[in-house]
């Protein structure tokens, strides 16, 4: 059993998903600080041929919230402007009808919070593959916040009965292999690969935009395939 710990992205990139398709459970990490500018609520489209971002607003915006604590500011801007965007992007790609179809069934719900809508973009996107994980929120689990970065992701990799924890590549920067072991826990890092494939009538791919694109652009069948393609280091 492995176990990979991450701040939920709403509908992050190809590397996202590699990294839950690299584990047995796949923890939100919800409860640690939201982080302006960064890639919680915002995210990259293939607009009229170039890559566009998107931010979902939210209410009176603040590091000093947990991402679990960050609320979603609903109206027209977001989502009837965000939907008209991904309109005018993705109206003839292959799989543009059941894609909205997917992206609208989230929006529905309208949840209060990023870490929820992040969330599901993620686990309706497996649903919608077909495939299976169990998925966990960090705030939902017995676990201390107190404890000490490193420790606490221990702690909730053996809350969940596992002694194997897979990070990020860039996770190399923060956490050493021989800590982890001398507390009884494999550490292991995604070394992702991003294959390229057809956007339309783009000449040159555009890598690393949301899992949108790739959603659009492939069938499932091939997406299937792009989630394998990854070493562990």
């Amino acid at each position: 059993m492995s176990v990979a710990i991450m701040q939920p992205y709403f509908f992050p990139y190809l590397g996202y998903f590699q990294l839950v398709q690299a584990v047995d459970d796949f923890v939100f990490y919800d409860d640690v600080m939201f982080i302006k500018k960064g890639w919680i609520n915002r995210n990259q489209i293939l607009l009229q041929n170039k890559s566009f971002l998107f931010t979902i607003p939210l209410e009176k915006q603040s590091q000093n919230k947990s991402i679990r604590e960050s609320n979603i500011a609903w109206g027209s801007e977001f989502p009837n402007k965000w939907l008209q965007q991904l309109q005018s992007a993705y109206k003839k790609a292959p799989q543009y009808v059941p894609v909205m179809e997917l992206i609208e069934s989230i929006l529905q719900k309208k949840t209060e919070t990023i870490a929820d809508l992040a969330a599901d973009s993620v686990m309706a996107t497996w649903q919608y593959l077909n495939l299976e994980k169990r998925f966990h929120f960090s705030s939902q689990m017995n676990v201390s916040r107190e404890l000490e970065r490193a420790e606490r992701l221990i702690s909730i990799t053996e809350s969940l009965g596992s002694k194997h924890y897979i990070n990020a590549k860039n996770g190399q920067e923060l956490y050493q292999k021989e800590y982890f072991a001398q507390h009884g826990v494999q550490l292991n890092f995604l070394n992702q690969s991003l294959p390229s494939y057809s956007q339309g009538n783009l000449s040159n791919f555009l890598p690393g935009l949301s899992m949108i694109d790739v959603l659009m652009w492939n069938s499932n069948e091939d997406i299937k395939s792009m989630l394998a393609a990854f070493t562990l280091i």
